[in-house]
């Protein structure tokens, strides 16, 4: 699991400086071992973020771009923050048994902007629609925090413990 808490530099620049990305880049890439990024990890997963300068990881094909105000809406309030529903885009193990209508925790100001729309696993609307999980290949990243959402994220992680 790669956690994310932070702003998206802070986390790359941790993660450079563990000596671990090189190790990473080989499990994830080469050997294929399944990752999930979760919040600020799953935004790492990205090329580029525009909350900063670092390249991230570029395993996923996107950017991650900030919530514009204009286009969420004036009532609509960043970060965006607590409980909202998450629709899977299609059939995948990581959403099985889980209660679509219950609902993850959510709190972040940054969104990931997949390239391929194969990518995009679950999206959530928030004054627009954005990405709010990924897969590609063995690479999982969520917007929200399933440690924070009670069966349903309980759910999702033991789906991925699966994986």
């Amino acid at each position: 699991i790669l956690p994310g808490v932070g702003a998206f530099d802070q986390a790359m620049d941790a993660l450079d400086a563990s000596g671990m990305r090189q190790a990473l880049d080989a499990c994830v890439l080469e050997d294929r071992k399944p990752i999930l990024g979760i919040c600020v990890g799953m935004q790492l997963l990205a090329k580029s973020s525009e909350e900063g300068r670092a390249p991230g990881l570029g395993w996923v094909d996107a950017e991650v771009r900030r919530f514009d105000r204009a286009t969420v809406g004036r009532t609509t309030q960043l970060p965006h923050m607590g409980w909202n529903t998450v629709e899977p885009a299609r059939a995948d193990p990581l959403f099985d048994g889980v209660d679509v209508e219950g609902g993850y925790y959510f709190l972040h100001s940054y969104y990931l902007s997949c390239e391929d729309t194969e990518d995009e696993l679950a999206s959530t609307e928030y004054g627009i629609r954005f990405t709010s999980a990924v897969r590609r290949a063995n690479i999982y990243g969520v917007q929200f925090h399933p440690e924070k959402s009670h069966q349903n994220g309980v759910q999702l992680l033991r789906n991925f413990a699966a994986a």
